[in-house]
């Protein structure tokens, strides 16, 4: 007697499983049963279904049922554990997805969700173990890719091992999934493990003395995550910088005694990469600025010529010092695939952002400070990014709003159908394509006052296919003839740029709507004050703003025995030149304690709905018991008096147009 229907009524009740027709699942089942009844396939898909409609113990019976037909069948196990942790009973949950992996060891989605479960209960080694089983069997699985890489935030390796060195690659190569610079911190530390380079970086001073160039090459050659992470972000320690600073100069000075030529493109292109990316902000020696010139002749001559292909090493490495579309002789690079990363990279796209910086929409800029800040940003575009981490799954905004935990009125919210949002100041893009990729039936404005900057953002914007985005070249303050009125307004690390940042606060909040949200990011004084203590050396000093300086001034904090030292160096933005400029040089800037911010939430009356920081909440929750105070700011503040770094630089909040 066959035990199974056919295919065709099999086919039927997947198809009204997926036009989401439970009830009529159910019950076509029921009928079946009578014929069927040790059916596998029914008694799997009826759990499944009544899963979906939450009554685990229906579901529960229906998978016990098929262990007693075959007790090898993995996949009845695997539901099992979903239900049991859908309904919190972790134990039961994890020994069934054990015994799944016992029936099935292929079964990878399994050993995702074991993950899931120890990174719930901070047992964040046991987790990675379980995510990286599962990306041996798919690497595809781009799930357990991007649970390995939150966890990756907070963790420290004992070890070095060519598994974990390739699913961190795969992490950093992989578009939408996270932010490199989020991981930056763990993937150092990382790579301190690798004894190789951990023997370099403390024997840099003897490497200086009795140096084997090709050796040395080979080396940094060899250790693939780190030529990985040299392409894509910059590189935020001082010990891998002086020697990257190291290396450099040598290949670039001596690459005429260089025997493997192949293994020193590979290294010399990645910290051309990389030198790129941070703007060129390492110094230049005397000896390096004369090899440079010379190579800028020869190059020249030979490219006039057309006969360059034995010269690669030496584009990388001038490259290196200065990039490639500076020179009038760039577009013959464009054909060389032995080094299209950096033609890509250095020709291509920012001429690309050119064409499309003649096509942005301007409107003319005339207050004195707002010209003065958008010539910095024409200077040196901020932030300095190349992959962000965005939504897969767009989210209905009142459902985002409750799951930051925020306190406001949510009866109008709730019919939003179509959501209009502002992103004011949105500089190169990177939060702005997040938040359009963050809400479901989302429309997204993003103004900024660098027509540079703006032509990034557009730029990565088609490179991710956003396309609910449209971007704008206007000041804040010229806002106030803006006739489109938002629901949503986002203003992050901009009003304190402005000479009067109550005022362009409330022309945004008179471009929300009524019970509109706007999110706000606003520099702490508490928390800032090691910067401010930099900033005001720097005005004592009265150095001019210019690249070198920047970088010579950098050299001095980075030689200096400042008190504030290991707190600036700390930071990411010390690591590029739009960064560090924007952190220690910017033309205006304004700070603020949660008193000043709660007058003018009272001023321009806006409710405040909490802060959106994750680990801020968390730290509070912590050192105070009554939740209600999570949205009393005079409660806040004296928690910061008192943990003055717990903001690290900027609060961040939400606040809804009363």
């Amino acid at each position: 007697m066959n035990t199974e229907p056919n295919i065709k009524i099999r086919k039927e009740l997947i198809d009204l499983y997926n036009n989401n027709k439970y009830e009529l699942v159910i019950s076509k089942i029921i009928e079946l049963q009578v014929i069927f009844s040790k059916s596998i396939f029914l008694l799997n898909l009826l759990g499944v279904t009544y899963n979906v409609l939450e009554n685990f113990d229906a579901a529960i019976v229906n998978f016990k049922k098929i262990i007693k037909i075959n007790s090898n069948f993995a996949d009845a196990y695997y539901n099992l554990g979903n239900i049991y942790k859908k309904i919190g009973n972790k134990k039961e949950s994890i020994n069934n997805y054990n015994i799944c992996i016992q029936k099935n060891s292929r079964k990878f989605e399994a050993f995702n969700n074991l993950g899931n479960i120890y990174k719930e209960n901070g047992n964040i080694q046991n987790a990675i173990d379980q995510y990286l089983e599962c990306l041996e069997i798919n690497p595809n699985y781009l799930i357990a890719l991007q649970n390995f890489g939150v966890c990756l935030q907070n963790f420290k390796f004992f070890n070095n091992s060519s598994k974990i060195d390739k699913y961190i690659i795969l992490l950093l190569q992989k578009d939408r999934i996270l932010r490199p610079v989020d991981i930056m911190d763990c993937v150092i530390d990382y790579l301190y493990k690798n004894p190789k380079l951990n023997y370099l970086l403390k024997n840099l001073k003897k490497l200086k003395t009795n140096i084997d160039l090709d050796k040395l090459i080979n080396d940094i050659s060899n250790n693939n995550l780190l030529i990985e992470l040299l392409k894509i972000t910059p590189i935020t320690d001082l010990n891998i910088e002086k020697l990257l600073r190291f290396i450099r100069s040598e290949i670039l000075i001596n690459n005429h005694l260089i025997k493997d030529k192949a293994s020193a493109i590979n290294v010399t292109t990645a910290i051309a990469l990389q030198c790129y990316l941070n703007e060129y902000i390492y110094p230049v020696g005397d000896k390096e600025k004369i090899k440079i010139n010379k190579i800028e002749k020869k190059l020249h001559r030979n490219l006039l010529n057309k006969d360059f292909k034995k010269d690669y090493l030496e584009i990388a490495s001038l490259s290196s010092y200065k990039p490639l579309n500076r020179f009038s002789w760039s577009d013959k690079l464009l054909d060389c695939e032995d080094i299209y990363e950096l033609v890509k990279q250095q020709i291509i796209e920012p001429n690309y952002e050119q064409i499309l910086r003649s096509k942005i929409d301007s409107k003319a800029i005339n207050n004195k400070i707002s010209l003065q800040v958008k010539d910095q940003y024409e200077n040196n575009p901020y932030p300095r990014w190349t992959k962000i981490a965005l939504n897969s799954k767009p989210l209905k905004p009142i459902d985002y709003f409750n799951k930051v935990n925020l306190n406001y009125e949510s009866k109008i919210i709730k019919n939003w159908s179509n959501v209009n949002i502002l992103v004011a100041g949105c500089g190169t893009g990177q939060h702005a394509l997040t938040t359009a990729s963050k809400y479901k039936n989302s429309f997204v404005t993003a103004i900024d006052l660098s027509s540079k900057s703006l032509s990034y953002a557009k730029r990565k914007a088609e490179e991710y296919k956003i396309k609910n985005i449209e971007f704008i070249q206007m000041d804040i303050l010229d806002l106030i003839d803006f006739k489109k009125k938002f629901e949503i307004i986002e203003c992050v690390g901009v009003l304190h740029h402005m000479s009067k940042p109550i005022v362009g606060w409330e022309i945004l909040s008179n471009r929300l709507c009524s019970n509109g949200l706007m999110m706000i990011g606003l520099y702490s004084m508490y928390a800032r004050k090691h910067i401010i203590n930099i900033r005001n050396e720097i005005k004592k000093s009265k150095i001019e703003i210019n690249i070198e300086n920047i970088r010579s001034f950098r050299e001095h904090i980075i030689n200096s025995k400042l008190n504030d030292k290991k707190l600036i160096t700390k930071s990411s933005d010390f690591y590029t030149l739009s960064n560090i400029r924007d952190l220690l040089f910017h033309v205006q800037e304004s700070r603020f304690t949660l008193l000043e911010i709660k007058k003018c939430l009272q001023k321009l009356n806006l409710k405040f709905c909490g802060f959106e920081s994750r680990t801020v909440l968390e730290f509070f929750k912590k050192n105070n018991e009554d939740k209600k105070n999570l949205y009393n700011l005079e409660v806040w503040d004296k928690l910061e008096i008192t943990n003055q770094r717990i903001f690290a630089n900027m609060y961040q909040f939400w606040c809804q147009k009363n």
